[in-house]
């Protein structure tokens, strides 16, 4: 039977919701979708949890009348503008003599890369993997697993935010009646639903510019370099007549520029995404700034066609989705009671030599 997932993603003043059916096989499949300007939510936070509760509650149940079936866990993607980042460590010994990596050890090396210290008040709320050494060898592996090595090292970007933030959120949900199953960075999930692995690797920056936060990812050597929030997004370059003001457009996208000067080696292209791609003349006037291409970032792998709009609000939906699937279709694998019994006598095998 296929797994249900359902993500809702908690924009900068909407809610946006997506369900679909994930096989064994890690395919994954949209059979709902929806969204709503939210009248509890502003700038990625809750700030009427009444209504927010309501709001997330009504977008829900539309998912349930598309799809016929009752919704109990739910995954989050958040945004906000107390967003930071910083870049953290792990490393395991593996063994005297080189021996086969495994998911276990990059488990141990992840786990211990995220006890880096933080004030009480903040928590980690996502850590990209930037890449793995071996042996203290270059850094560039990206799936250590199945090699051979005497020590494991990794290089994370961490992203944290504020510990209350995510108690609002979980509360939210609960009051919903849902189960929270994780919260994640709504823009690294819309990095995983509309950047390809060529673009990462040559280098690429993300603008995802939703209502009143616009956030900048930027990825090389398929890695991330960087990662900034900034409290500007789409409803600053309207004028009182909710056109695009060319000005104010310039504006955005020249102060955006200005702020990832140091930044500009790292890119060769442009990909803007978030409600913000759909404002007249963004792509062009992008171009124009960054100097370098530029596209429109829309949700790819959705198992089903979308339409333009829906390919756009819901890449962090979709963008998440995909990356469950692919962790779940890794699980299956790895749960089969044949690696299991393996895995137990390599444990008592490698706590004795």
């Amino acid at each position: 039977m296929k797994r249900l997932v359902t993500v809702i993603d908690l924009g900068s003043n909407k809610i946006a919701a997506c369900a679909a059916a994930i096989d064994r096989d890690g395919h994954s499949s949209v059979v709902a979708l929806d969204n709503l300007y939210s009248r509890g939510i502003n700038g990625g936070d809750i700030t009427d949890l009444n209504k927010a509760i309501e709001d997330l509650s009504s977008v829900v149940k539309r998912l349930e009348r598309q799809n016929k079936r009752k919704i109990k866990n739910v995954f989050v993607t958040a945004s906000g503008i107390d967003i930071e980042t910083d870049v953290s460590r792990g490393m395991v010994p593996l063994a005297k003599t080189p021996r086969e990596i495994t998911r276990r050890d990059v488990k141990k090396c992840l786990d211990i890369a995220k006890m880096t210290r933080l004030p009480m008040e903040r928590t980690i709320l996502e850590s990209v993997v930037r890449g793995f050494y071996i042996d203290g060898g270059k850094m560039g592996i990206t799936n250590p697993v199945g090699l051979y090595g005497m020590k494991l090292e990794v290089e994370t970007f961490i992203v944290t935010t504020s510990q209350s933030k995510l108690q609002n959120i979980a509360k939210c949900i609960d009051h919903a009646g849902f189960l929270l199953d994780g919260i994640h960075l709504s823009s690294i999930a819309s990095a995983n639903g509309v950047l390809e692995t060529e673009e990462k690797e040559n280098g690429v920056l993300l603008l995802d510019i939703g209502e009143t936060l616009t956030e900048t990812l930027t990825f090389r050597d398929n890695m991330l370099k960087d990662l900034r929030v900034i409290k500007k997004g789409a409803s600053s370059v309207l004028d009182k007549n909710m056109c695009v003001d060319k000005s104010k457009l310039d504006a955005l996208l020249g102060g955006l520029a200005d702020a990832l000067s140091g930044e500009n080696e790292n890119f060769s292209s442009v990909v803007v995404t978030g409600g913000g791609a759909l404002l007249d003349g963004a792509i062009e006037e992008a171009e124009k700034i960054f100097k370098v291409p530029a596209r429109i970032g829309i949700v790819k792998k959705a198992g089903r066609n979308l339409n333009s709009q829906d390919a756009i609000i819901h890449t962090s939906t979709v963008g998440l989705i995909n990356s469950i699937a692919k962790d779940y279709k890794a699980r299956q694998t790895y749960g089969n009671p044949i690696h299991k019994a393996f895995r137990k006598v390599l444990d008592i095998y490698e706590s004795y030599f």
